[in-house]
């Protein structure tokens, strides 16, 4: 067995992804490449080693050992759809040229702290990185039938809010912006559809007062989210949603574009995590902190000694740091999204 089969067969397991099941019944449905769009939930290895913690320990720890660029202590939402659809995780658009062959299987184009619109970071927003995906396409990279045969993963928007957030943008105004991160989403997946990709799939907003830094920076009680930030998190993924449905009748394909629902997800392994494993003990603390103001995980003083601390289990934490996911977290994303992302392919 090939050691990215083998990747992927372990991941199924981990997922608990009847493997026989999908054998039979999926593979015809399944698209044979994966192009990823978006921020750091995603982004497997774009963001440069200088300016981001992701290539620091302690980051990486679980899989693969080491920092990989991964904003986590182990696998990306990206890693397990790969798995799910049978196929490696995608090289990262800044390593296409050593990708050794694993182009055929798709190419991740996501960068860490990018929204739809430019943010705090110099980094490609969404438009740009889609641009870089057409330029491959006119390049002769990939062609009309790659494309058929391809699915989209699209992260964005979190970094939008939270820039919005430190220029201090007021609330009356945030309804207006809300609409406008929608609309310009929109923009970007007729493009991708226009492109001539098969499915995509977009992520729905993350109930964004259940982050840590926001609960911190509200001063938020213990194992509590914050119930305003929460209701614009739910106003953009209705606006979402309305706009998904929108291009997929303006192309009469029904199944053509689908939300994964992680606010509800989240929400409920935050409120019910027993019934949907793995187990956390607090789903709402990091595992991952500074030690001290200014300082955040990975970060280390003048002599490189860590000025930060790590819980005894990642597995046992949903929050790897102040916002991303550990691998579990991931896992117990991905398990709710699964009936979902059955149907999407039946």
């Amino acid at each position: 067995m090939e050691a990215s089969s083998f990747l992927s067969f372990c991941l199924v397991l981990l997922l608990g992804i009847n493997a026989a099941g999908l054998s039979q019944q999926g593979v015809r449905h399944l698209p044979m490449r994966l192009f990823v769009f978006g921020d750091s939930a995603v982004d497997t290895g774009n963001t440069g080693k200088t300016s981001t913690q992701a290539w620091r320990p302690p980051y990486g720890s679980t899989f693969p050992g080491k920092p990989s660029g991964r904003f986590s202590d182990g696998r990306l939402l990206t890693d397990f759809i790969a798995a799910y659809l049978g196929i490696p995780s995608p090289t990262p658009y800044k390593a296409r040229r050593a990708g050794g062959g694993r182009q055929r299987y798709g190419m991740n184009f996501a960068y860490a702290g990018t929204g739809v619109f430019d943010t705090f970071v110099m980094l490609p927003n969404l438009t740009t990185q889609i641009g870089f995906f057409e330029q491959l396409i006119n390049g002769g990279t990939y062609r009309s039938s790659d494309l058929r045969s391809s699915m989209a993963l699209v992260s964005a928007s979190t970094n939008d809010y939270t820039f919005y957030v430190l220029r201090k943008g007021t609330v009356e105004v945030l309804n207006e912006f809300i609409g406008l991160v929608v609309n310009e989403t929109a923009v970007d997946l007729r493009r991708l559809s226009r492109l001539g990709v098969g499915k995509i799939a977009i992520l729905g907003l993350f109930p964004f007062g259940c982050f840590p830094v926001v609960r911190q920076l509200l001063a938020s009680a213990p194992s509590t989210c914050d119930d305003l930030f929460n209701r614009y998190s739910s106003q953009h993924n209705s606006l979402l949603r309305k706009a998904v449905d929108e291009i997929n009748a303006e192309l009469g394909r029904p199944s053509h574009v689908v939300v994964l629902d992680t606010y509800s997800a989240a929400n409920f392994i935050i409120h019910h995590h027993d019934e949907l494993g793995p187990r956390f003990n607090d789903p709402l603390e990091p595992c991952c902190v500074g030690l001290s103001a200014g300082s955040e995980c990975g970060s280390v003083d003048a002599q490189g000694k860590p000025l930060y601390r790590v819980c005894r289990s990642s597995g046992s934490a949903f929050f790897w740091d102040n916002v991303h996911p550990t691998q579990a977290g991931w896992t117990a994303l991905v398990r709710y999204f699964l009936p979902t992302l059955d149907r999407f392919f039946s």
